[in-house]
């Protein structure tokens, strides 16, 4: 089973916006890491996720209609924002001296020693967001991985505008099985940061890269497959590839293939991005390759072996 957002912020279904949020600061606070030295972190970034879900009237709707697997399979949901941060905007805002950095102080909520206050943060204008193509096959898309990938980005010094340092990060994009071309994955403020806007978000774009065998057509896939005159009329034994490579699948004939033919295996296309059980179909299409020229002799015998009709 998925997760239950609602359990992890103990709280009932029909809560309020202001329940979900007065149980998110509960939460936050018993299990938060600083505080709480026996917690597991993983519990607390779950609170966080709980609550970035269950704030959001379209993601709460799909999960309240089709769970977890849902939010994953209808709107490629994924938890990527730092539970750190959701905790800082919430009780305290922006804070400006760790708004830009990876590194957090050791906070005491309870403390004036914390710097951050529960002012609003100045409001500032984001940066456009960035697009970058990730460029993927039709295996990848159809089996499902997580691709890591090293970004680099300027960070402004607080303490010396327009001077910036270039900063390495590793960020990991988990393709779900059936995914398709056009799917974007969006990472909140990871472009540049400079002083006085927010970073702009960086959104990777799928695109397929072109297959050697196969043309996706939704959750199918077309082979086209050229044969010679003398198979299409005499019938042959072929080898037919499929998009799980070590499971092709033979077949012989020895019937006529007529021009535009087409031979149909179900589920045995990609697998569905609603339904992991469920795929699309591999539809052969032959093409027949017809000689250029025909000798005087072989007309003659083509002539007598070839009805009229």
């Amino acid at each position: 089973m998925g997760k239950d957002y609602y359990s992890i912020l103990s709280i009932e279904r029909g809560s309020t916006q202001a329940e979900i949020r007065k149980a998110y600061h509960r939460m936050a606070l018993k299990y938060h890491p600083d505080k709480n030295s026996t917690s597991d972190a993983s519990f607390f970034s779950e609170i966080a996720e709980a609550y970035d879900v269950l704030s959001s009237s379209n993601k709460r709707k799909v999960f309240d209609s089709y769970g977890e697997e849902g939010l994953i399979y209808r709107c490629n949901y994924q938890f990527l924002a730092d539970p750190m941060k959701i905790f800082q905007q919430i009780f305290f805002g922006e804070c400006p001296a760790q708004s830009h950095t990876n590194k957090r102080p050791r906070m005491n909520v309870y403390s004036d020693r914390y710097k951050c206050t529960r002012s609003p943060p100045t409001e500032r204008s984001k940066d456009k967001p960035i697009i970058k193509d990730l460029r993927v096959t039709l295996e990848e898309l159809h089996a499902g991985l997580t691709k890591r990938i090293k970004i680099t980005k300027k960070i402004e010094s607080t303490s010396h505008p327009n001077k910036y340092k270039m900063e390495e990060k590793i960020l990991e994009i988990k393709i779900r099985p059936g995914w398709k071309e056009g799917t974007r994955v969006t990472f909140e403020n990871e472009g540049n940061v400079s002083q006085g806007t927010v970073p702009a978000d960086l959104v990777f774009i799928i695109k397929e890269k072109k297959h050697p065998n196969f043309e996706r057509q939704g959750d199918d896939l077309v082979h086209k497959r050229t044969i010679s005159l003398k198979q299409s009329l005499t019938g042959s034994q072929l080898t037919v590839p499929t998009i799980d490579s070590d499971q092709n699948l033979d077949w012989r004939y020895d019937h006529i293939i007529k021009p535009g033919y087409e031979r149909v295996y179900t589920q045995r296309g990609m697998r569905s991005q609603k339904d992991y059980n469920q795929r699309g179909d591999l539809i052969v299409k032959f093409i027949i390759h017809f000689p250029e020229s025909l000798t005087a002799e072989q007309r003659e015998a083509l002539a007598q072996i070839l009805p009229d009709d």
